[in-house]
C-alpha cells in the first residue's frame, strides 16, 4: 500500500506557564519580552486557566484527520504535526517524515484563509524538502472552500438565529500587518468571499459583517477595523446582541477565549448588550472531513 505523510502546521501555543518567555522570544525573532510585554501575555493565559487549550485540540486534530483519512482509503496516511514557534518545529517534523521514508508530503497550515503569512509556512518546509529530492511535497490552502467547513459555520448560524432580537452577527479574523497585504496578498478576498459562502447557506435573512481581532502590539499598521471598535459602533446603533464567529481560527485558543469571551464579552456587557460566541470546529465531525477531503481531493 502506498504510504503519505501529511503535515498538519500552526503557530503552537506554550504547554505551560514555564514555557511562555521562551515562546514569546521565539515570536520577538529571538529577542526577549520586556517584563512589563511578559506579564500582559502571562496575565492572559492566567485569565483563562494558566494555559491555552490549543495545543491539547491540534494533538485531537492530528489524529481525527489521520483517523478520517485512513476510512476506505487505498493509500496509508501517517499525520504529522509542525509548529512556528515551538516544539515540535517545521523543520524537525520534515526530518521526522523523511527520515521514515515517506515520499509524498501533504502540508496544510491549520487556517482556513490563505495569505502571505501562510505562505511563509509552506516556504519553510519547501526549503527543508530541498535536502530530501525524492520528496514531492503538495501545499494546500483555503481549506475554507470545502463543505464541511462552510456548513458546520452555517449550521451554527441558523442555530442562533431570532428574529425578535435586532442581532448582528460577526465574522472576525485574525488582522495581519498592512505591509503584509502588498502584491496581491489575498487574505482580505478570501475572508469576505469565505463570509458570504457560508452566509448564503443560511435560511433566512441575515444580517451580518466583519472586523479584524488580536492585531499584535508592534509599530506595524494592522488591518482594519478592529473588533472593539466595530462592535462598541453596532451598540450604538441599537444592535441587542453580536454574535462572534471567529471563522479565522480553527480551535480554541488565547484569541478566542480571552480576546473574544472576555474582551469582547466586556465591551459588549458595558454597553448594554448580549454577546455570545458560537463553536469552534475543534474535532467536529464536519470540520474533520472537510480537511480530510481538501487533502485527498486538491
Amino acid at each position: 500500500m502506498q504510504k503519505q505523510a501529511v503535515l498538519l502546521m500552526s503557530y503552537g501555543t506554550p504547554n505551560n506557564t514555564e514555557e511562555i518567555w521562551d515562546y514569546y522570544t521565539h515570536i520577538r525573532h529571538g529577542k526577549e519580552p520586556s517584563k512589563e510585554l511578559y506579564e500582559e501575555l502571562a496575565g492572559r493565559y492566567e485569565a483563562i486557566g494558566g494555559a491555552s487549550p490549543l495545543a491539547q485540540i491540534t494533538e485531537a486534530q492530528r489524529l481525527a484527520v489521520e483517523e478520517k483519512l485512513n476510512e476506505n482509503s487505498d493509500v496509508e496516511y501517517r499525520v504529522f504535526t509542525g509548529l512556528r514557534h515551538i516544539r515540535p518545529f517545521i523543520e524537525d517534523a520534515v526530518k521526522e517524515i523523511a527520515m521514515q521514508g515517506f515520499k509524498t508530503i501533504h502540508g496544510m497550515v491549520l487556517a482556513p484563509h490563505d495569505s502571505s503569512f501562510i505562505k511563509q509556512y509552506h516556504m519553510r518546509v519547501e526549503n527543508e524538502v530541498e535536502a530530501y529530492p525524492e520528496i514531492a511535497y503538495h501545499a494546500h490552502c483555503h481549506f475554507w472552500q470545502q463543505e464541511g467547513f462552510q456548513v458546520f459555520w452555517s449550521n451554527q448560524i441558523q442555530h442562533a438565529l431570532d428574529p425578535k432580537k435586532k442581532q448582528k452577527f460577526l465574522f472576525t479574523a485574525h488582522s495581519l500587518p498592512e505591509r503584509l497585504l502588498l502584491n496581491g496578498d489575498p487574505y482580505v478576498d478570501e475572508i469576505t468571499n469565505a463570509a458570504k459562502a457560508i452566509a448564503q447557506r443560511v435560511k433566512g435573512p441575515l444580517d451580518f459583517g466583519h472586523a479584524w481581532q488580536s492585531a499584535g502590539r508592534t509599530a506595524d499598521k494592522w488591518i482594519g477595523p478592529r473588533v472593539e471598535d466595530v462592535t462598541e459602533e453596532l451598540l450604538k446603533e441599537g444592535y441587542e446582541e453580536i454574535i462572534y464567529l471567529p471563522f479565522g481560527f480553527v480551535a480554541d485558543n488565547l484569541e478566542t477565549l480571552y480576546d473574544n469571551d472576555i474582551e469582547c464579552k466586556e465591551l459588549v456587557e458595558e454597553l448594554g448588550g448580549s454577546y455570545r460566541r458560537l463553536d469552534m470546529p475543534n474535532t467536529h465531525p464536519l470540520f474533520i472531513e472537510g480537511l480530510a477531503k481538501e487533502i485527498i481531493h486538491s
